[in-house]
């Protein structure tokens, strides 16, 4: 699936484009316009487009480990896209769309440690080091929790049913095993038993 023209591709992940709405660039030159602390505000602003980034990534690295084919990867000011192949089974689109989240828990463990690492650093490095803290753990955190919602288009609408997905598994399972095992009946035994 091709990028719009206004969205530059700045790299490529998992062999798709990565693209950048124009609105994102407008949303930083804003932001450093009205900055007192321009060093803070682009760290903030880069954990920010990272976590999108990450979380796209991760639904990527989902797709592309089940074989399905990753189009693009779109990212606007407040949220992104992953074109991919179309899932062949449930458990397949499931999968793709725990993977933005399982991303983002990732660079919430990064975020713990980055704060214990925090005030071991000079004073220059805190401020901006502390907007990415900020950015990768609470607010990733909410970030979560609210894309977890049932509701479409949020990843949880899709999500939640791994619940019914495997409960399905578990009864397909428990009924294979309690079904009698079709087996050949074994010839008489022509060896006699000696007796003492």
């Amino acid at each position: 699936m091709p990028t719009d023209r206004s969205e530059p591709t700045l790299f490529r992940l998992f062999g798709a484009p990565v693209s950048f709405h124009w609105s994102v660039l407008l949303i930083v030159l804003l932001a450093l316009l009205f900055s007192r602390d321009p060093a803070t505000v682009m760290s903030g602003i880069a954990a920010y487009l990272s976590l999108i980034v990450a979380h796209e990534a991760g639904h990527a690295w989902v797709a592309r480990h089940n074989r399905l084919r990753v189009h693009a990867l779109r990212i606007f000011p407040l949220h992104g896209v992953c074109n991919y192949e179309t899932a062949r089974t449930p458990g397949q689109q499931i999968a793709v769309a725990w993977g933005g989240v399982g991303a983002q828990m990732l660079l919430f463990a990064l975020a713990i440690a980055l704060s214990l690492l925090s005030p071991h650093l000079p004073e220059p490095l805190r401020s901006p080091l502390g907007a990415v803290v900020l950015v990768w753990g609470p607010m990733n955190l909410l970030n979560a929790i609210l894309n977890l919602l049932p509701i479409a288009p949020l990843d949880g609408r899709t999500a939640w049913g791994v619940l019914p997905w495997l409960l399905q598994r578990l009864r397909r399972e428990r009924a294979d095993h309690k079904r009698p095992a079709t087996s050949v009946k074994p010839a008489p035994s022509t060896n006699a038993s000696a007796k003492n």
